[in-house]
């Protein structure tokens, strides 16, 4: 019970700290559209995956011009119900981001650096560079 308490908790102070560093409600706006999708899709048995979506500490070999403080760089997808988890699992999942180079893009344009997708209580996962998602190696001006 206190667990579940403490992560509502950690939930939300991660929505405000987002709020507060961007400015904006967007970064806000997409995690609950991406996390309403997922549960969608899961309870629907589209995916066999519970995921959530939250922001965390993105990889700082993977920043670009617009990633935002290393601590808030993050799209980070956890599988809730890791049990018996594939790579195969983490592909299926990553296609849901990775598909779309114009949604990657705005990612991109509102500070993530970092696709990470991991199970929420194995030590399995990946992270996966935005910009080489977005093929923009060309057009940044830092390479």
């Amino acid at each position: 019970m206190a667990e579940n308490i403490f992560s509502r908790l950690s939930k939300l102070l991660n929505r405000v700290v987002d709020v507060v560093s961007q400015g904006n409600l967007e970064r806000v706006r997409i995690i609950r559209e991406f996390n309403l999708v997922f549960k969608e899709a899961y309870f629907g048995g589209d995916i066999d995956r519970l995921c959530t979506v939250t922001t965390s500490p993105g990889n700082p070999n993977f920043k670009h011009e617009l990633s935002t403080f290393y601590l808030r760089s993050g799209f980070k997808i956890t599988i809730e119900n890791d049990n018996n988890l594939q790579e195969n699992d983490f592909i299926e999942i990553s296609r849901y981001v990775i598909e779309s180079a114009p949604f990657v893009r705005q990612l991109m344009a509102l500070g993530y650096d970092t696709l990470i997708i991991k199970g929420k209580n194995s030590f399995m996962g990946v992270q996966i560079p935005l910009k080489e998602i977005a093929n923009l190696q060309n057009y940044m001006l830092n390479g």
